[in-house]
């Protein structure tokens, strides 16, 4: 590790904060694997209930380092971008919820990595943008992600034509789910939190990983699949428990046909 992530625990979530603020965050290949082995390694860790990820600074990041980008040939190109995917596939196959806490610029390979978590909070002061056509080169690998969020008109805007768009503009159109007061990211971000923290931990990480699978097929084989995951919800006590103790703040009602 090079210092450039920093880690926080605070009660099974984890703050993942990108530190190079200098540079606006900027993604060097340093700063890449980093973020990569970070997010690899929390995965791992069975007590791990939520991860957020943000930017040290003035910046969620501006996106891919320009003096790295600027080196690029054609011999380099191919492990250049397949390097930030694995970042993004690193926040992607996180078997818990991610979210990205957005202050400030967040383009290109940065506004990839956002996409690539589950939920995203941005304040009112941060900026987006796909700038990539306008140094020559078509916006890749995550950028997949953007019409699902903000539909194919939206996205093709934001990619033809590398156009910056506000917080307020990317929360119209689905890019963001929650738009904060620039002092209050962190409470909009909590609100999601505790809520991920007072769920079921199995059902929390069944869930994802079914959402996973409901993008990848057709819809019959996503119910099917989830059928599967009731089944195997099943076969652990948290439904018993956690139905037990919501049924005991309510004043220890039953459900209709319980004894």
């Amino acid at each position: 590790m090079t210092g450039l992530i920093e880690i926080v625990r605070q009660g099974g979530c984890v703050r993942v904060t990108l530190q190079r603020p200098e540079k606006l965050n900027a993604l060097s290949h340093a700063l890449i694997a980093e973020l990569t082995g970070a997010m690899a390694a929390l995965g791992a860790e069975e007590d791990l209930r939520c991860v957020v990820l943000t930017g040290a600074g003035r910046a969620f990041s501006a996106g891919a380092d320009v003096a790295e980008l600027s080196g690029v040939t054609p011999d380099t190109a191919e492990a250049f971008i397949r390097h930030l995917h694995g970042a993004c596939r690193a926040v992607r196959d996180c078997p818990v919820p991610v979210i990205a806490a957005i202050d400030g610029a967040c383009l290109g390979g940065a506004l990839e990595i956002a996409a690539s978590c589950d939920l995203r909070a941005a304040t009112r002061r941060s900026t987006f943008a796909m700038p990539e056509v306008l140094i020559g080169i078509p916006s890749v690998i995550e950028a997949a992600l953007l019409p699902r969020l903000m539909g194919w008109g939206r996205a093709a805007e934001l990619l033809f034509t590398g156009k910056t768009i506000d917080a307020e503009e990317a929360h119209r159109a689905g890019l963001i789910e929650a738009l904060a007061g620039d002092d209050a990211l962190d409470e909009t971000v909590a609100g999601w939190t505790d809520a991920i923290r007072a769920a079921g931990p199995r059902a929390i990480r069944s869930q994802k990983a079914l959402m996973r699978r409901w993008e990848q097929g057709p819809v019959d084989a996503a119910i099917a699949a989830g059928i599967d995951a009731f089944r195997e919800s099943h076969g652990s006590d948290e439904p018993r428990q956690m139905l037990h103790d919501v049924l005991a703040r309510r004043g220890g009602r039953r459900p209709r046909g319980e004894g």
